[in-house]
């Protein structure tokens, strides 16, 4: 048995404890009453302390904290919706989204007492690593009694500043940090004049839409400002905290923003970058001043490339772009901005033939196996007033006896005088029905490509020289039209559609750059089907003439394009040269052309400014995009 021994050695059973109580009674110790009073006074001295400061607090300075409490507030934004990705045709993306932070004002919160102020503004250009002068300048320039938001201009904020700003923001009513997004170009000048850029709204986009905010940030060109409707999204709401010294104590998202729809493109986008390194290339071999190239789905229209160079950065003007960099762009000689293919006025040069050519087997003024004499190199005609006066019209060199295939391979310049003109036998179109063909290709009008700035070109006639030049026309004139000099002008977006209509039997396109607009979960919400302009130019057994004629420029060795016969692709195309400048002293370089030639899928014209002749800079840019257009599709185009 288990035993316990106490400390007077009192012996008991285990089991006695339950049975006897005065043996219980023997293991307790009794508490001093002393400990018992010390405790309850330390208890009650505790709450008695508590319950005065509950006074204190609750009756006392009620009314103080009621009015303390009332001034803290929580204020209503609007805040941005993140901007819909654009995608090529691959789903590569070609713009998107970054986060940003930005440091907002409400004036209103800003101290009134003029030494608060100044202290404001001292602290904050510390911590901004600015001039007191530069903060104070923004500060008046500022509506005081506004309760807009306002952003602090050309400023960005790393991370060692964000966190400064943070810890010390109590020291600053009137600010907080906002987080939002800004857009991003990844491949910025690859794809500026394609996507354009966003800025900040200004007051005029503010009267026009109210779905905007001071802060947001509107597309201002390119397809950003085309789908700036399907690309925006939906706002949502930010609430800030402030406490009753109007310090910004902590900002939610009161209701969360929607992104926008995203946009996919026609474009592809190793294509776009294949294009525009080849031009850059060739502009740095020429000196050139600037270059475009396109490249167009013959079959609908779609854009898979669109390059316009010298480009720029669009990426800039993402940060609050300053009013003089910006100027800098409008006043640069070789204009960044513009967009040459779809905006910039060519002569046409040679590429114009194919389709003077097209118009003389519409209007049957020759039969394509004629043989026209090119043995002199140049016709001459007499002025209609003054016999005595001749007028000479030179080829580049003499041909021969040549057919309408033969002139279009050799570029006859002297051929497309009589066809175009008239001489001797051959009654020629007239300016007219040049003018009638051209338009029917579509030249001298925009084609609707979907992006904003596309210019309309020039086809002249007798009726514009009167009214511009106060001159009447002259057969001198029509010849120079007819092979692409003179008043003639054009763009490459128009040069390549009217290609492509050869090359396709007679549809002419509308140039598209947008696919389809999708959700965020790839739901298609818009989708932009292939439209036509016209249909049946001219006749299909017309056109296969003057593709004959295109294909023979490539395969005879005496052809303009020849140098394209060493491409695994068969292909169709046209040189140009254009003399653009009053000495004639500089030549734009063009070509245009399709592949495969038994089934066209695409077409391309170039441009290359100041660069020499066709075969020497444009043909060479035509050349890297046909392979690399092979090397994609070998397997298809192979079959």
């Amino acid at each position: 048995m288990f035993k316990k021994t106490l400390k007077n050695r009192v012996e008991i059973e285990m089991e006695e404890i339950l049975l006897d109580k005065k043996a219980a009674a023997k293991l307790e110790i009794p508490i001093k009453q002393t400990g018992i009073l010390a405790v309850f006074v330390i208890a009650t001295l505790i709450l008695i302390l508590f319950l005065t400061r509950a006074f204190w607090l609750q009756i006392w300075q009620n009314s103080y904290y009621t009015v303390k409490a009332n001034q803290n507030s929580m204020r209503f934004y609007s805040s941005q919706a993140p901007r819909g990705i654009i995608y090529d045709r691959s789903h590569k993306i070609i713009a998107s989204n970054v986060p940003d932070f930005s440091l907002l004002v409400i004036p209103t919160d800003l101290p009134k007492d003029g030494g608060q102020m100044n202290k404001w503004i001292q602290e904050l250009a510390n911590i901004l690593k600015k001039n007191d002068s530069e903060i104070a300048d923004f500060i008046k320039n500022l509506n005081r009694n506004s309760v807009q938001p306002i952003a602090f201009n050309d400023l960005y904020l790393n991370q060692a500043t964000l966190i400064e700003l943070e810890t010390r923001l109590s020291n600053l009513p009137g600010l907080f940090i906002d987080k939002e997004t800004k857009r991003d170009y990844p491949e910025g000048s690859y794809f500026a004049h394609l996507v354009g850029y966003t800025r900040k709204v200004s007051g005029d986009d503010l009267k026009k839409d109210t779905y905007y905010s001071p802060l947001d940030f509107i597309g201002k060109a390119g397809l950003e400002v085309q789908y700036e409707k399907d690309l925006r999204g939906i706002p949502g709401k930010m609430a800030v905290v402030v406490n009753s010294n109007n310090t910004a104590l902590k900002t939610l998202a009161a209701v969360e923003a929607k992104s926008g729809n995203d946009l996919v493109l026609n474009i592809d986008y190793d294509l776009q970058k294949i294009t525009a390194d080849a031009l850059i290339s060739k502009m740095a071999q020429t000196n050139a001043p600037g270059a475009a190239a396109v490249v167009l789905n013959v079959k609908s229209g779609a854009i898979l490339s669109l390059v316009s160079l010298p480009s720029y950065d669009n990426n800039i003007f993402n940060n609050n772009l300053a009013s003089k960099t910006y100027k800098e762009f409008i006043n640069n000689k070789n204009r960044p901005l513009f967009n040459r293919v779809i905006s910039s006025f060519y002569p046409a040069g040679s590429t114009i033939k194919p389709f003077i050519a097209s118009a003389a087997l519409a209007e049957n003024t020759i039969d394509p196996n004629y043989k026209i004499d090119d043995t002199l190199g140049y016709i001459s005609i007499q002025n209609a007033y003054d016999p005595s006066v001749i007028y000479t019209y030179r080829d580049w060199r003499p041909h021969g006896f040549i057919d309408m295939r033969e002139a279009l391979a050799y570029s006859a310049n002297v051929y497309f005088y009589e066809i175009g003109g008239g001489y001797k036998n051959i009654k020629g179109l007239g300016i007219d029905r040049i003018e009638k063909y051209l338009k029917i290709f579509g030249f001298g009008s925009t084609l609707g490509i979907d992006v904003p700035g596309e210019a309309d070109g020039l086809v002249p006639n007798t009726e514009w020289k009167k009214k511009t030049r106060n001159e009447n026309w002259f057969t001198g004139d029509t010849y120079n039209v007819s092979i692409g000099q003179g008043d003639v002008k054009i763009t490459p977006l128009q040069l390549v559609a009217a290609m492509a209509a050869i090359a396709n039997g007679g549809t002419l396109w509308k140039p598209t750059l947008a696919s389809k607009v999708i959700d965020s979960s790839g739901n298609i919400i818009k989708e932009f089907k292939p439209e036509t302009i016209r249909e049946n130019l001219i006749g299909n057994d017309k056109l296969q003439i003057i593709r004959e004629g295109l294909r023979k420029a490539v395969t005879d060795p005496r052809g303009s394009a020849h140098a394209l016969n060493i491409l695994p692709i068969e292909v169709a195309g046209k040189t140009g040269t254009a003399q653009v400048y009053s000495d004639f002293t500089k030549l734009n370089a063009l070509f245009t052309g399709f592949a495969p030639y038994n089934d066209p899928q695409i077409a391309i014209a170039v441009v290359v400014e100041g660069s020499g002749q066709g075969i020497t800079s444009a043909l060479p840019i035509a050349q890297e995009i046909f392979q690399w257009y092979y090397n994609q599709n070998r397997a298809n185009i192979n079959k």
